[in-house]
């Protein structure tokens, strides 16, 4: 009797790390038309204008000109060297990925280009904070319209082709209410954890650039640690339409249930995508090779999302089975009895 059954439990076995990446690399070759958002968004941050903090930040660079102390001279000239250097390259057309699943995945967001294949980058100016504010707030509103969009694409697709009983997903309208929630919320918790520890770690600065600097890289490590266990909210608020809140409360759940394999998976996931990050990056920004970048990247990150979706589902689901074989057992035994 347990050999026959062991067959049956094997079966109903979530699929590990390399299986999951295998069925997503196998579905974005499959449907290549996931892809296409991330090719066209990554296309117009090459090509498109770069929408410029310089102006804005040169009127701000007065407030950091001389540090309070000789220890933060160096530290204050690092900083305004980074400064500079973001006013020169940076697009604020970035936001239109505000974070990793939060947004479509984008590679040139992240790399700072400032020429295309025919010639310099157009440049729009962004010349005062209610200019600023009132462009962040627009592009990360589309960022995350357009992230909706793509997700849902993604986990309509994935319910088609998973053996598994059958899900629909949100809709695009849903998902977007529920992704600038979930905004809102972390920007409010960023705040209201990070300003206590801002003022903690200026303090100490004054005294000890080196138990600031400790103190950072602590608080960091526990920002990390969190993530990890919110890796299954978007997933979450996707395929079975769960609120924000009950998203993360899941997330913990089951990251909490599997641990090694939610580590194992974002590992395998930053070292794929970030090393294959620097091959599609190492075309020059003016030459029409880069496209060759933009298209691997777009179906690598898709692929990498799409089996972050399979994962999440196969735990979701086999846990609902061990709900269920729980439930039968416990009204079994006190019919025996």
């Amino acid at each position: 009797m347990i050999d026959e059954n062991k067959p049956q439990r094997e079966s109903e076995q979530p699929l590990g790390v390399i299986a999951c990446l295998t069925l997503g690399f196998e579905i974005a070759a499959r449907y290549p038309q996931l892809s296409i958002l991330p090719f066209l968004l990554d296309t117009y941050l090459w090509l498109g204008p770069r929408l410029s903090l310089k102006p804005f930040l040169a009127k701000l660079s007065v407030l950091w000109a001389t540090p309070p102390t000789t220890e933060l001279v160096s530290a204050y000239q690092s900083l305004n060297q980074v400064i500079d250097e973001v006013g020169q390259r940076y697009n604020l057309f970035a936001l239109l990925e505000p974070a990793p699943l939060l947004g479509v995945p984008s590679l040139m967001s992240k790399h700072l280009t400032l020429l295309r294949p025919f010639g310099e980058r157009p440049t729009i100016p962004v010349t005062n904070a209610g200019m600023t504010v009132s462009w962040v707030l627009f592009l990360t509103s589309l960022g995350l319209g357009l992230a909706a969009v793509y997700l849902w694409q993604i986990g309509t697709r994935i319910g088609e082709e998973i053996e598994k009983p059958p899900v629909k997903p949100a809709a695009p309208l849903k998902i977007w209410g529920n992704l600038l929630k979930l905004t809102f919320w972390l920007l409010l918790a960023l705040v209201g954890l990070g300003s206590p520890v801002l003022l903690v770690t200026s303090l100490l600065s004054l005294f000890s650039f080196g138990l600031s600097s400790f103190l950072i890289t602590l608080v960091l490590s526990a920002g990390v640690f969190i993530l990890l266990h919110c890796i299954y909210t978007i997933p979450s608020m996707v395929q079975f339409r769960k609120t924000p809140f009950q998203a993360l409360r899941e997330s913990l759940i089951l990251t909490r249930a599997d641990f090694p394999g939610a580590l194992g998976l974002l590992l395998a996931t930053l070292i794929i995508s970030q090393g294959l990050n620097y091959v599609w990056t190492l075309p020059a920004p003016e030459s029409w090779s880069t496209l060759i970048g933009i298209g691997g990247h777009a179906i690598i990150s898709t692929a990498l999302t799409i089996s972050l979706f399979i994962f999440y589902q196969e735990r979701v689901i086999y846990l609902e089975i061990l709900k269920q074989a729980y439930a039968a057992s416990t009204a079994k035994s006190p019919a025996e009895t």
